[in-house]
């Protein structure tokens, strides 16, 4: 597993890139889940790629935060954001509601979520 920087990182690329493709290209989100592009799903997706831009700046100045309750607060959000889109991503595409084109978006999901699971802890460990 990479390290905290590192995931920081990782992270902060993937959510910046997800604004500039909501923000600028909204209807390529849409193909991806399979699913009309209606211009009140654009909408809603220029307005929720703010909300991506925001975790991005936040997760990236983050990495530099040794261990600390107020990490582990913005790791476990994150875990439960990327995780939560990927469960819910997986009830949506057994409902039918999703096409199967979005099972790579929701392996994705998973994987970020299990990245950030290492780095729960809030203090340094002790065997360093």
């Amino acid at each position: 597993m990479p390290d905290f920087r590192t995931t920081c990182q990782i992270h902060a690329a993937v959510l910046a890139a997800l604004f500039a493709v909501y923000m600028l290209l909204p209807g390529l989100s849409f193909l991806a889940f399979d699913i009309t592009a209606t211009p009140e799903a654009r909408f809603v997706a220029r307005r929720a790629s703010i909300m991506l831009l925001g975790l991005a700046v936040m997760v990236f100045l983050l990495r530099g935060v040794p261990p600390s309750v107020a990490r582990q607060a913005v790791v476990l959000g994150m875990i439960v954001v990327w995780g939560g889109l990927a469960v819910f991503g997986v009830v949506a595409l057994m409902r039918g509601v999703i096409g199967w084109t979005s099972i790579g978006t929701i392996v994705v999901e998973a994987v970020l979520a299990i990245l950030f699971v290492p780095h729960l802890r809030s203090r340094p460990r002790d065997d360093a």
